[in-house]
């Protein structure tokens, strides 16, 4: 497509295409970097996919960019005062528990019962998830699918026949279909005690553990808003957060209870389980669904610039991305038979990012097990879980796939059941693409790369391991009810990426939106690119991380890809540093080996020959401790730049 604004020429129903997103759909982490051309791209014309059955579903309105939780700006639901509630104790139930690992949920379940036993006495025929996809009336003129589901707790009602099949493993514990199903409605009914109600926002302040998940589940079959924080976050930090989504309840492990501000209602996930696990406790009926444009999840951004923003993602967010990536890969959850084969994948981001939602909910719909790690990251328990659970699809951002291929213990493994592994979060080498491909032998054609962010509601574009060898550096196209446009592109057809997606958000919970969604509800995502011809787009820096220098822009991503192709380079960051002549110097912080000779006159004269005489570094910082990073593995460039050495030369920590 040329420059400017072009609209799909058939809307009426369109078919997505099922290629070239085949053995995509993985445990996807956030959002990545990579790049394509000017105009608006959505699914083609006349592509093929699987044949649609089932009625029309029924669409909502919504306003968008506008401050949510502050003013009465619809869909924000009314302000909350939390109550002064705290922990309350009570016995456990000597009961069959589902895990010795810790204090856990029990299982009212009776001894066998599994994918034939009914929960909640619930048998109701599988809803038909359809494929037409058609431009909505009212509100922002999303692409839809018909029928579609509209309420994110519904989805627990396409998996009640996977019954006895094992879906979480976390250490000791074995969690079931149908012991899930079991659990969730038990602890809604606790959060209800509580004095949750439809449309309250309860904080989840916790690490990944099963006990988060029955939680997270319990709060949308409440028809509550899952407000999802960050238990790495500073006090400050956790106080500003609290104060943005003024939950009803906080939901908190031991280790995050310390940061939970004084005053604040809340409840130990211990304490959850136990009073869930009572005999007696009836489950709770699930209210009215509020519809699909109202809040499902509150979810922060990382906040690597600025406070942490909590953008609300509707109940359709959370839905269609789902529809969109099973879809592709022919995955729909009615067509899926009791007998399908059960996929086990291994989630080492955390559960709090949109990349760990995207995982539970697609696994979760697919019948398939969802493994973590006992702790933080290590990559040899990688390694370990790979092939003591026979993990079969892993996602991650570069940086932890990076430390995953230099584990002195990978030799000899037998990673032979790894099928697929999923990239993003920053931009993909080719270089890292051939490292995959040669330590896990089962993943040819299985390396994808995906592209989106947290405003967005999750991934908006995906690369399959064919795309990212014939065009290097894409970040795919489209998800089929995604639209993308260049914002003002130049002359090379480059400029800002704008989506319009049901799968995006509503605004900032409580804050300004600051123009992230216009008019006409395109999200700014902040990152420059082009898409090409075909629809492939190409990220090729970010609007806040471009260097001005001495009046040449540079991007920051553009130098950094350049640093990482010379061997010695594990890890890089290039930021501008205040200049009192130029305004911005180009500064590299760059981590290698101890041991490696490589010196800063090298790196200077490797780094010329693929950059312009401006974009190459004149301030070097070269480290052997890996550069500071937030829990999902970008680069806390605003902490390097505080901890910079002085002086505009070289600094070479080795010596």
């Amino acid at each position: 497509m040329a420059a400017g604004s072009h609209q799909p020429a058939k809307l009426a129903a369109v078919s997505p295409q099922p290629k070239p997103f085949d053995h995509l759909a993985a445990s996807t982490p956030s959002p990545s970097n990579s790049s394509s051309k000017a105009g608006i791209h959505g699914p083609p014309e006349e592509a093929s996919g699987p044949s649609s059955a089932g009625p029309a579903g029924t669409a909502g309105s919504e306003d968008s960019g506008q401050a949510l939780g502050a003013a009465p700006s619809p869909p924000s639901p009314p302000p909350m005062t939390p109550t002064t509630r705290s922990m309350t104790t009570s016995s456990r139930p000597a009961l069959r528990p589902i895990t010795a690992h810790h204090v856990r949920f029990v299982s009212l379940l009776p001894p066998g019962a599994g994918k034939d036993t009914p929960v909640q006495g619930l048998v109701r025929q599988r809803f038909v998830w359809g494929t037409d996809i058609r431009r909505r009336d009212g509100g922002i003129p999303f692409l839809v699918y018909e029928p579609r589901r509209t309420d994110a707790a519904e989805l627990l009602d396409d998996v009640r026949h996977w019954g006895d099949r094992l879906h979480l493993v976390r250490g000791g514990q074995r969690v079931t279909y149908a012991e899930l199903l079991d659990l969730v409605p038990r602890a809604a009914a606790v959060l209800a005690d509580h004095g949750v109600g439809p449309g309250d926002r309860v904080m989840l302040l916790a690490f990944n553990s099963v006990e988060w998940i029955v939680a997270f589940w319990a709060v949308l079959a409440a028809g509550a808003v899952v407000v999802l924080a960050n238990p790495w976050w500073s006090a400050e930090e956790a106080r500003h957060g609290h104060s943005v989504a003024d939950p009803a309840l906080v939901l908190a492990d031991p280790r995050s209870a310390r940061l939970v501000p004084d005053g604040g209602a809340w409840l130990e996930l211990e304490e959850l389980a136990v009073q869930a696990s009572a005999p007696g406790r009836a489950p709770l009926p699930r209210p009215a669904p509020a519809g699909e444009d109202a809040p499902a999840l509150i979810l922060f951004t990382s906040g690597t610039s600025g406070p942490p923003k909590g953008a609300v993602l509707p109940h359709r967010s959370v839905i269609a991305l789902q529809h969109s990536l099973l879809h592709v890969t022919r995955h729909l959850p009615h067509t899926l038979t009791d007998d399908w084969p059960r996929e086990v994948a291994l989630q080492t981001g955390p559960l709090f990012h949109i990349g760990g939602v995207q995982a539970l909910v697609r696994q979760l719909l697919l019948g398939g097990t969802l493994v973590f790690p006992a702790g933080r990251f290590d990559p040899t328990e990688v390694l370990d879980l790979m092939e003591s659970e026979g993990v079969h699809r892993w996602g991650g951002v570069p940086t932890m796939v990076s430390r995953v291929l230099n584990d002195p213990t990978i030799d000899g493994r037998d990673l032979s059941t790894v099928r697929a592994i999923s990239l993003g979060g920053a931009p993909v080498l080719p270089e890292l693409v051939a490292r995959v491909k040669a330590r896990f032998p089962n993943v040819e054609r299985g390396v994808s790369q995906v592209y989106g962010l947290s405003e967005g509601g999750g991934t908006l574009t995906a690369a399959s391991g064919r795309d990212l060898v014939e065009r290097p550096g894409t970040a795919g196209r489209p998800l089929p009810v995604v639209e993308l446009r260049i914002d003002r592109p130049d002359e090379t057809g480059t400029g800002e990426v704008l989506a319009r997606t049901p799968t995006q958000m509503l605004g900032y919970w409580g804050q300004s939106s600051d123009g992230v969604i216009d008019g006409d509800g395109w999200v700014h995502t902040g990152d420059v690119g082009h898409i090409d011809a075909a629809g492939y787009l190409f990220i090729t820096g970010r609007l806040k991380d471009l260097i001005i220098r001495g009046g040449e822009n540079v991007a920051s991503t553009h130098v950094e890809d350049a640093l990482l192709k010379h061997p010695a380079v594990r890890e890089v960051a290039v930021c501008g540093r205040p200049d009192p002549d130029l305004g911005e110097i180009v500064a590299a912080a760059v981590v290698v080996d101890a041991d490696d000779p490589v010196t800063v006159a090298e790196l200077r004269d490797f780094a010329a020959g693929h950059l312009a005489h401006f974009e190459v570094p004149t301030s070097w910082w070269l480290r052997t401790d890996p550069l500071p990073a937030n829990d999902v593995g970008k680069v806390r460039k605003r902490d390097l730049l505080a901890a910079w050495p002085a002086g505009p030369g070289v600094t070479d920590d080795r010596r």
